[in-house]
Parts: C-alpha cells; sequence; structure tokens
C-alpha cells in the first residue's frame, strides 16, 4: 500500500485509486453493471468537498451528482469511503505521535534507572568507606586503651 501525505488532501496519483481510464478498459463488472470510476474532475471536486465538509447534508448530495453527472449515492459512497481513509490515516498519526512519545519516555525511564543504580552503587561505596574508617577509628581508640 502506498503511504499518503499528511493532512486532508491528495495528489493526482493518489486520487487515480478512484479514476478509471476514459475508454472503460478499466470498467469492472459488478451485478450486471459496469462500475464507472470517476474523472480527475470529479475526484478533486470530491475531495474539494470533503475538505470543506467531510459530512454532506442531502441537499448537498444531489447538488454535487448532479454537478458531476453522478448518482447520488455514488456521492455517498465516495465519502463514506473518503471518512474512512481520513480515519485510517488519523489512527495512524496518532499512533504515531503515541509511539514517538512512548520512546521517549523510556529512553528518560531507561536514562533515570540507570542514573538511579549508579547513585545506589555510590552510595554503597560511602557506606562501605563510611564503616571503614568508623572501624579504623575504634581500632585506634581500642589499642590506645590498652
Amino acid at each position: 500500500e502506498r503511504k499518503r501525505p499528511a493532512g486532508n488532501s491528495y495528489s493526482a496519483l493518489e486520487l487515480s485509486d478512484d479514476i478509471g481510464d476514459e475508454d472503460g478498459s478499466d470498467d469492472c463488472i459488478h451485478l450486471g453493471e459496469k462500475k464507472r470510476r470517476l474523472t480527475l474532475e470529479q475526484a478533486r471536486a470530491l475531495e474539494k468537498n470533503f475538505e470543506m465538509a467531510n459530512k454532506l447534508e442531502p441537499e448537498k448530495k444531489m447538488q454535487l451528482a448532479k454537478a458531476l453527472g453522478l448518482q447520488p449515492r455514488q456521492i455517498a459512497v465516495w465519502f463514506q469511503n473518503r471518512r474512512a481513509r481520513w480515519k485510517t490515516k488519523q489512527l495512524e498519526k496518532d499512533f504515531n505521535i503515541l509511539k514517538h512519545d512512548y520512546d521517549s519516555l523510556k529512553q528518560n525511564y531507561d536514562n533515570l534507572m540507570e542514573e538511579n543504580n549508579n547513585i545506589q552503587a555510590m552510595i554503597e561505596r560511602l557506606r562501605n568507606k563510611s564503616q571503614s574508617c568508623h572501624d579504623q577509628k575504634f581500632q585506634a581508640n581500642s589499642s590506645k586503651l590498652q
């Protein structure tokens, strides 16, 4: 699957998913009817309308269908599919943001754990050194008393 750019708009190449050959060579049989693909102009017009509002009122759907020479059902299905693509893209973006945040937090956590371990080791060394000094003083005092 091709990666699409961020945002709501699509390039002409990406709009070609919705566009068929003018000679009908890209048509397919669907329940006894030929499936008509959109022209570049139709796809661009639909995309422009989607950017203004991702849901259509019935009047706007009829108006678009008439202006583009399409059936209202084709317009409705196109918008439904486009909303699904948009939602998928949003989920991908949200996932990437969350993954980046997680990776950053994980790195910070790992750094803090390493720093904590180093501090714990330093505390242990200082305790041992303190105990050693205490033991030496105790021995020195004991030998003076004898």
